[in-house]
């Protein structure tokens, strides 16, 4: 009996492990599915971009020295003309005493010789014969010389550049508006010609953007661009014009530390009603270079070689099926099929799928 008992399991192990096998064989593949529908495709790039306000001015030192004051914030609200940084010039008052002390000393020396020399008495003394007209003449032209006025000239004008420089050595806002990119602190010591702030004048906002100069030559004024700035909550996504591309490219340092050629291209954004947008904000400006309507778009992913061509796994009558096709205008992720392909097919995403064969059972992907 025993016998009969083990005939019994394995026949019934054997009929259970034919049905596993039966049910794999027929159970439907799982697959992620596009059902195609026309599109529009199009060739884009993408370049970080930087607000700047169109009115900036930059506040620079016009001479050096140390920094006595600074009565503004960042952030505060001048008008043309406020101070904005005291720097010490005490330096210069000193040499100005020393140059009034130096004129006082000429002007004293020419009083003495004005006194010394009393030319009315050598007039007499010359008309009395008494004093030769040579005597005379020199006696004349040593009173009325211009030696000293011209000394008191010279100090004089030195004294007056000293002041100017001291009128000009604490910085001024050039501009109404509102103080950002405050580089300086007090007690620092600055060059002359060094960056101290920027005084920003109304509303209106730019994009700068430095693009490659391969892909400088497709971009057009007037043309169109797609403008994201990247928010926790989600992108926003608004529209912006080329305004100015500039006549000649710099060399920049990419990522990877590569000196690159590019273009600096200007963008007036369409800022959309409440979005907040300030001057060294980062956003990404996408350029279109070329589009095509109404195409049988597929991702790029989809397709697989087949017979020294492309084709895509399709879904027909719930079964995978090769579909040879011909690939027309693409970009860097997706491809319009020119041919082989029609509206409302089903396509496979995952050619590479594991199981995916000819006439097996296709069913969508589930969550």
């Amino acid at each position: 009996m025993k016998w009969k008992w083990k005939i019994i399991l394995g026949a019934l192990v054997l009929i259970a492990i034919l049905s596993i096998t039966i049910f794999q064989f027929t159970r439907p593949l799982q697959a992620g599915l596009l059902t195609v529908k026309k599109d529009s495709i199009a060739k884009t790039f993408k370049e970080e971009g930087i607000v700047r306000a169109e009115k900036e001015s930059k506040v620079y030192s016009v001479y050096g020295g140390k920094i006595t004051g600074i009565p503004v914030r960042e952030g505060d609200v001048v008008q043309q003309g406020d101070l904005l940084v005291s720097i010490d010039n005490q330096e210069l008052s000193y040499q100005i005493q020393s140059l009034q002390a130096q004129m006082r000393s000429i002007e004293a020396q020419k009083d003495l010789q004005q006194l010394t020399i009393d030319l009315e008495t050598k007039k007499l003394l010359y008309d009395a014969g008494v004093l030769s007209k040579k005597e005379y003449e020199e006696a004349a032209n040593t009173v009325n010389s211009d030696y000293y006025p011209a000394l008191i000239s010279v100090v004089k004008e030195q004294i007056n550049q000293l002041k100017y420089q001291i009128s000009q050595r604490n910085a001024t806002s050039p501009a109404a508006g509102t103080i950002a990119n405050l580089e300086i602190k007090e007690g620092m010591v600055v060059t002359q010609g060094a960056p101290l702030m920027s005084v920003i004048s109304g509303n209106t906002f730019t994009v700068e953007v430095f693009v490659l100069t391969e892909d400088a030559s497709r971009i057009q004024p007037k043309m169109p661009v797609r403008l994201i700035q990247n928010n926790k909550s989600g992108n926003v996504i608004f529209s912006g014009k080329v305004d100015r591309i500039a006549p000649s490219a710099v060399e920049k340092l990419s990522t990877l530390g590569l000196v690159e050629q590019r273009l600096k291209v200007t963008i007036i954004p369409e800022i959309p009603e409440g979005l907040v947008l300030k001057p060294g904000y980062a956003l990404d400006v996408e350029f279109t270079l070329d589009k095509a309507e109404n195409q049988l778009v597929v991702p790029k992913t989809a397709l697989f070689p087949y017979n020294n061509g492309d084709a895509l796994w399709v879904v027909k009558n719930g079964k995978a099926a090769i579909c040879p096709v011909k690939k027309g205008f693409e970009n860097d992720r997706n491809v319009a099929i020119s041919e082989g392909l029609e509206e409302g097919m089903v396509v496979i995403l995952n050619p590479k799928l594991d199981g995916l064969k000819e006439g097996k059972k296709i069913a969508p992907l589930t969550p």
